[in-house]
């Protein structure tokens, strides 16, 4: 009985700042839209559609309330997919300088342990290459051509999502900033309709669910990077070979709870810019050779003091046609140390929007200083 009366009581502070919820009708008059977007009825229903009429993935769209803020509470549609490959789902927490979280299914992936998937974006960037596993993906099962019911609980740092009622991902902690942005729905291919679009705002809403403590990182990882701006590739490579840092703007860019850095935490890229440097130094006792794991997103080129030693890439299907690019500490280098500084360069480069990322560590046992941890 105690216990009951302890799972309704967080369950009434969780809601006790609730508003009423508004559901808001599917017209021009209401929601701001980008790209392939149409509003109709389907199956007697007003409707806002992404994508191309006839339901083909020939381009999405994204639509956002107008004049709405929104930070915590429920978010609430009704979805139909009619295309089998697409990334739909709701949009929230989004500010005009490129920042905001989306959760997206992927109807090409029904009942993989993939089908659902939750990114932040950061300065226009999504960032699914670097949030993988428990947490940030999780296995769906729905329907194509039929009306299913998406609701999104978004608490003050994490977030619950269901389908038709059952609970399919749990995200223990958004990766977003904080505050109040605007929301809506996005697509990225197209092809799918959403009705019924009601938003209910709670101030302060509790998850009723603890978030799991945060494991430590393992000793020796790489904990903090110095990035520079994004910059042509070219330059990326030129500035590494002769640790050119004159009149460079480097932003301290911490790692993600599973070690990762986001390197668009940095700043924005483009079709021109899309390189990033990220550094760290160690000082080592002796000169010799010291293997260090690290990962990237997507191409790399590794220097030890100027001197390139490693290049490799891990693109969507690089390894192999499963292969998502997913960032792990999948390689090795052993890095040819001096007694004393040592400075370690990743030029990294990224022309898709999975994640631009990287992450390094050593040997828990090895003797070398990482500066700064």
């Amino acid at each position: 009985m105690m216990a009951a009366l302890f799972r309704l009581a967080l369950l009434c502070g969780a809601w006790s700042a609730a508003a009423s919820a508004t559901t808001y009708p599917m017209t021009t008059d209401h929601w701001d839209v980008q790209g392939t977007t149409g509003f109709e009825e389907r199956d007697a229903r007003q409707a806002l559609r992404l994508g191309s009429q006839s339901g083909k993935p020939i381009g999405g769209g994204q639509a956002n309330l107008k004049d709405i803020k929104f930070e915590s509470g429920v978010i609430e549609f009704d979805l139909m997919i009619t295309g089998d490959y697409d990334f739909v789902g709701p949009v929230f927490r989004q500010v005009a300088d490129g920042f905001g979280e989306v959760v997206y299914l992927r109807p090409h992936l029904i009942g993989k342990p993939d089908s659902i998937q939750y990114t932040p974006i950061v300065n226009g960037n999504l960032a699914w290459q670097i949030f993988t596993g428990a947490g940030f993906e999780a296995q769906a099962a729905y329907p194509l051509n039929k009306w299913i019911h998406v609701r999104t609980d978004v608490y003050q740092s994490s977030a619950t999502v269901a389908i038709d009622g059952k609970r399919v991902l749990h995200i223990p902690y958004l990766k977003g900033r904080s505050g109040s942005g605007d929301i809506g729905v996005l697509a990225l291919a197209g092809g799918d309709y959403i009705a019924n679009f009601s938003v209910e705002p709670i101030v302060g809403y509790r998850d009723p669910e603890p978030s799991p403590s945060i494991a430590p990182l393992p000793r020796q990882s790489v904990t903090s990077w110095q990035v520079s701006p994004a910059m042509a590739q070219a330059e990326a490579f030129s500035r590494a070979a002769r640790t050119n840092w004159a009149e460079m703007k480097w932003t301290p860019v911490a790692v993600e709870t599973n070690g990762i850095a986001n390197l668009s935490k940095a700043g924005p890229d483009d079709k021109e810019h899309y390189s990033f440097i990220a550094r760290f130094a160690v000082d080592s006792p002796s000169a010799h050779r010291e293997p260090m794991q690290f990962g990237f997103s997507d191409d790399v080129r590794v220097y030890v003091n100027g001197v390139p030693l490693y290049e490799g890439s891990d693109r969507q299907n690089s390894r192999d046609y499963r292969f998502l690019g997913h960032v792990g500490f999948w390689d090795s280098v052993f890095l040819p140390l001096r007694k004393g500084r040592n400075d370690i360069v990743l030029v990294v480069s990224d022309q898709t929007n999975g994640g631009t990322a990287a992450a390094a560590r050593f040997d828990p046992g090895s003797t070398v200083r990482i500066e700064g941890d």
